[in-house]
């Protein structure tokens, strides 16, 4: 198989190949139907502080070094906390938590993201969480009702998400004393039920074709939480324009924006993005919904020209997810 691909036969190369055909299986087959010290990112710099990050910056104080990787949550459901080499847990450190989509994993996730290899360089915590597997063997996080718990399990993933970030307080400093979730599709989904449900822990969220309630009276509290919806404009799983049990992409982003206090009529147009290499030019448009916000708190809205459900992003999509997340 790898030699019909032109690749080498190395297990590094088996091992892309794998994860490549367990992602694509698992979010195209299974995708969910809508029924030491580093130097300070220019985001953390003095000189751009909003409040929000240095109000617990104690970086003068010895470090008390931490473990590149390790296992955190209840031992019948792990997950895995990645961070930079030597990691102070006295130190303020972002943090960020990535979401499968439907039948995908938190590694096959990170696969397509490539979060993981920008931990050191940027100087965060990942936390790689996996959902439960449903009666049709697939994993799955239980979002708002337009996906994915199917077979009305209830699992109680809001309890156990945050019980992850309870336990993340007791090992590190977070920045801010908040965390901030990426997903996509049913990740997405369950990033946005963690900001209705848990503002008080969550400072931001970007979704990958994912979306949220079918009516914003349904998200549970009113408190803002800054958004970055990500979309592709020809995604057929979870349409751009929405569905009957959940929202499309501009009206769940102008949702939040609303909801931060924001003038939705006076939005802006970003510079343009290349995050798709399959795609020519700077395929991905961003409008920015920033005027008269409460705070720190925005929302955005990047639309992927032709793109689809699952759009292989190049090496920057990480690099500028992290940077708007971090602004905010």
């Amino acid at each position: 198989m790898t030699h019909l691909l032109g690749l080498s036969c190395d297990p590094m190369a088996a091992r892309q190949l794998f994860l490549t055909g367990l992602l694509l299986a698992a979010l195209l087959g299974g995708a969910c139907f809508g029924s030491g010290e580093l130097p300070t990112p220019p985001w953390l710099s003095d000189d751009d502080d909003d409040g929000t990050n240095g109000d617990d910056d104690d970086t003068n104080a010895p470090c008390e070094p931490m473990a590149t990787e390790m296992t955190i949550g209840p031992s019948e459901r792990p997950a895995r906390l990645k961070g930079p080499l030597g990691w102070c847990a006295n130190w303020p450190i972002d943090v960020v938590f990535l979401l499968h989509g439907y039948g995908a994993t938190a590694e096959a996730q990170d696969f397509l993201f490539r979060l993981g290899n920008r931990t050191e360089s940027d100087n965060f915590l990942l936390i790689l969480p996996d959902g439960t597997v449903d009666a049709s063997g697939r994993r799955f996080w239980n979002g708002p009702p337009g996906c994915c718990d199917f077979f009305e399990s209830g699992v109680d993933d809001v309890g156990y998400l945050s019980g992850l970030i309870e336990e993340i307080e007791t090992l590190a400093t977070i920045a801010g004393g908040k965390v901030y979730f990426t997903g996509h599709s049913n990740g997405g989904f369950m990033s946005y039920r963690m900001a209705c449900e848990r503002p008080d822990l969550v400072r931001g969220i970007a979704s990958l074709a994912g979306s949220g309630y079918s009516q914003a009276t349904d998200c549970a509290s009113a408190e803002p939480v800054s958004v970055l919806q990500i979309h592709g404009r020809l995604d057929v799983t979870i349409p751009y324009e929405g569905g009957p049990d959940y929202p499309g992409a501009v009206e769940v982003t102008e949702r939040w924006a609303e909801r931060a206090g924001c003038n939705t009529d006076t939005s802006e147009s970003g510079d343009p993005l290349d995050l798709v290499n399959s795609l020519g030019g700077d395929e991905t448009q961003v409008r920015n919904y920033n005027q008269n916000c409460s705070g720190s708190f925005s929302s955005s809205l990047w639309t992927i020209q032709d793109g689809s459900h699952v759009p292989f992003v190049n090496d920057s999509f990480a690099g500028e997810l992290l940077q708007w997340l971090r602004a905010h």
